[in-house]
């Protein structure tokens, strides 16, 4: 081989060199453009993702929110009932109120309870039953609520003057008469037990032999109960 043909072989041999690293250089970029689109497009990726989940986390707190408003709205409501039904109720022993005197100290009884035969009205001045007793009190004397309950009715009566009769629930009603006109309660009002009601006035002309006194009556289920039967010392 001549001197000219060496040249152009040595010739041939740089610029296939030069093509290898040209190649090179473009198979460089084209890679680390597709990383980087790669890295960008993960990134984006990421980025949308991360609202999605966001949005989630955010709507299961909201309905965990509202399942325990639900509950507690549930709880509140039975709470509520279940008061209203406790004061609607009078405490009970042995399936009746358990009923305190309306009167403080030693009471009196001036005419009996008496439903199965007559005893003698010394005002009517003659015999006849009962349905309740009279207690020998003072005027001015506090009357006070045998036991829990709801006012049922206020009124003026001609023989028991001013009364007031409390449903003690659904089965039991006490009665109070010859109450003074500053009735301390009204119609619909909820009592508890020991609550002034009223005081003693001074009695009707159907009762005027008897002094000063408080008629006291109870029923159960309409039927006439002896009071003084019935009657608790409150503890």
């Amino acid at each position: 081989m001549n001197q000219k043909e060496r040249r152009a072989a040595r010739g041939l041999q740089i610029v296939a060199v030069c093509c290898c690293f040209c190649l090179l250089a473009v198979g460089a970029g084209v890679t680390y453009r597709a990383m980087d689109r790669g890295k960008a497009g993960g990134s984006e990726t990421l980025q949308k993702e991360q609202p999605v989940t966001a949005v989630q986390s955010k709507t299961i707190e909201i309905a965990q929110a509202e399942q325990q408003r639900e509950v507690e709205k549930t709880k509140e409501i039975k709470e509520t009932k279940e008061a209203k039904e406790t004061k609607a109720q009078p405490a009970r022993k042995n399936g009746q109120p358990v009923f305190a005197a309306p009167l403080e100290g030693e009471m009196k009884v001036v005419l009996g309870y008496s439903t199965d035969h007559a005893i003698y009205d010394p005002t009517l001045e003659q015999y006849r039953t009962n349905a309740s007793v009279s207690l020998s009190a003072k005027q001015g004397t506090e009357v006070k609520a045998a036991a829990d309950g709801v006012v049922k009715e206020v009124k003026k009566d001609a023989q028991a003057g001013n009364l007031v009769r409390i449903a003690h629930g659904e089965d039991w009603l006490t009665t109070y008469g010859q109450l003074a006109d500053a009735v301390a309660v009204k119609e619909g009002e909820s009592v508890k037990q020991g609550q002034r009601i009223g005081t003693v006035a001074a009695p009707t002309k159907y009762g005027v032999a008897l002094g000063e006194h408080l008629i006291f009556a109870m029923e159960q289920n309409g039927e006439p109960q002896n009071p003084m039967e019935k009657m608790k010392t409150a503890e």
